[in-house]
């Protein structure tokens, strides 16, 4: 008895060779699932029939087999033809893939009898299924012949011109070529998120979570290092300062307006102490995150001076702590998911100024000043709700130590009116960033958090202040800080009236 012979049409040594184990097993024509990938797409069948010819082409299965496409993200769609068999050769019952990949010739059928229908391969929904006449285009052409695309979950069926035959590198040779005719575009059930989609997704979620991380350094340093001081003293001692502060940071746009209450008191004519309140009022943060107020933030301060006018050398300490939630919902990439959590945010900061007031020109007062500062931001883990795989967020923390050397200059314009300026530099001495990290797709890896990180910044300010008397004050101040990630910038203006009594 003869189990295969080398006289079948179009077979190469290896098709022969596996046609000949399947018939000598006693498997012609039952199960015995193939599998190939080629340019990122997995071609696999159970039929009889089923090979690979040349490295980019395959056979289809004898008769009405099934042959099934799966993409790189999981998705796939499946090919049946009822064709009665007819041979396999060049021109009939074949199938090519470009090595540019997500893209799939195919001859299927050779008649008007002829059968062809694309389910989806993972939910079994018919997406195309009509007799070879009414599926070879409005030309008419000979032979049903398609060519399948596939991008980003969608795939479009098209009829194309006169194939002559699909060659060994899976294109196409026309015997007559016209503009493709579409069938249909069919997106395809999602088998879940990629780790590559997901991976895209959490970067650029993290990067405007460091804008998140730049807004909360901005205002716990700018409360301790510039203006949140009350010393302007009635006969009583005490000073109460109203005032509103609003801050702009970009890459990516983030603003914040808050209202400030400071209230200091004088214990002695070198020595005072004080705390404030900036309570947000709005927040307009980046796509994707949304900050709530939680515990406004506050802080208190002492400030000694070696002279009752404040010349000589002068000793600031203050602190500063907030809480915020934050809503982060992730990016759709491909098949990424558009996951939603929340999570604390908390923000401490500890801050101790020396520094030197002396008069030039008995006019203008300068301040050379060095400092110190300790700051934690502190992001807590959270897991993803709303979606069929949620991600798990590991917690996000940044602490850091830095040193500040600067100069503040006050001129006298008016007797009422002076201007102040101000301009340093600060330097992290040491930072400790968590990476961003989360689990719950397989193959995910940590994003740095801390990779486009600036050591050195400068910080500047400009503004004035109006004397309405000798207790009461209106003050306007423009800050721009340099913010460590992202090389990012922000800009405050800060506004307020100031009364002793």
């Amino acid at each position: 008895m003869t189990i295969c012979s080398a006289k079948s049409e179009g077979f190469t040594a290896r098709a022969l060779t596996l046609a000949c184990m399947a018939a000598a097993l006693g498997l012609a024509g039952s199960a015995h699932a193939l599998s190939y990938t080629v340019a990122g797409i997995t071609v696999s069948s159970p039929d009889a029939g089923f090979s690979q010819p040349s490295a980019n082409t395959f056979y289809f299965p004898n008769g009405a087999g099934v042959t099934t496409f799966t993409f790189a993200d999981g998705r796939g769609f499946t090919f049946t033809h009822s064709e009665q068999n007819l041979g396999q050769s060049s021109d009939r019952n074949i199938i090519g893939i470009p090595a540019a990949g997500n893209t799939i010739n195919a001859i299927a059928g050779f008649g008007g009898a002829s059968t062809i229908t694309l389910r989806d391969a993972l939910s079994g929904a018919i997406l195309v299924s009509d007799g070879y006449g009414n599926l070879n285009g409005p030309n008419g052409w000979f032979k049903p012949a398609f060519s399948l695309s596939y991008l980003n979950g969608t795939l479009s069926a098209y009829a194309v011109g006169e194939v002559q035959q699909i060659n060994a590198d899976g294109s196409i040779t026309y015997a007559f070529q016209d503009a493709p005719y579409l069938i249909g575009s069919y997106l395809l059930f999602s088998a879940g998120p990629s780790a590559i989609d997901t991976q895209a997704s959490l970067q650029l979620t993290g990067q405007r979570m460091r804008s998140v991380f730049d807004t909360a350094i901005n205002s716990t340093n700018f409360a301790n290092m510039n203006t949140y001081d009350c010393a302007v003293f009635g006969e009583n001692g005490w000073c109460v300062s109203g005032g509103v502060r609003h801050t702009d940071v970009n890459k990516p746009d983030a603003q914040m307006t808050s209202a400030v209450l400071v209230a200091g008191y004088r214990i002695s004519p070198q020595f005072r102490i004080g705390g404030f309140l900036d309570q947000g009022l709005n927040h307009d943060m980046p796509t994707g995150i949304k900050m709530h107020n939680k515990i406004p933030l506050m802080g208190l301060f002492g400030v000694w001076n070696q002279n009752a006018d404040a010349l000589g050398w002068q000793v600031k300490l203050a602190n500063a702590y907030q809480a915020k939630e934050v809503d982060i919902t992730r990016d759709v990439v491909g098949t990424s998911e558009a996951g939603t959590g929340s999570a604390d945010l908390t923000m401490e900061s500890y801050v101790g100024v020396l520094s030197y007031a002396l008069t030039v020109n008995q006019q203008t007062l300068v301040r050379p000043y060095l400092a110190l500062r300790y700051t934690k931001v502190e992001q807590d883990g959270y897991t993803e709700t709303g979606v069929t795989t949620p991600l798990s967020f590991a917690p996000l923390t940044d602490r850091s130590t830095t040193a500040l050397l600067g100069v503040k200059l006050e001129h006298p314009i008016t007797p009422k009116t002076n201007l102040k300026a101000s301009l340093g530099i600060e330097h992290d001495l040491n930072r400790d960033v968590d990476a961003y990290s989360a689990t719950g797709v397989n193959g995910l890896t940590s994003e740095s958090f801390s990779n486009t990180l600036d050591e050195t910044r400068p910080v500047a300010a400009i503004g004035a202040s109006y004397a309405i008397s000798r207790t009461q004050v209106v003050t306007a101040d423009v800050f721009y800080q340099q913010q460590p990630f992202q090389s990012t910038g922000s800009t405050t203006v800060y506004l307020n009236y100031t009364i002793g009594f």
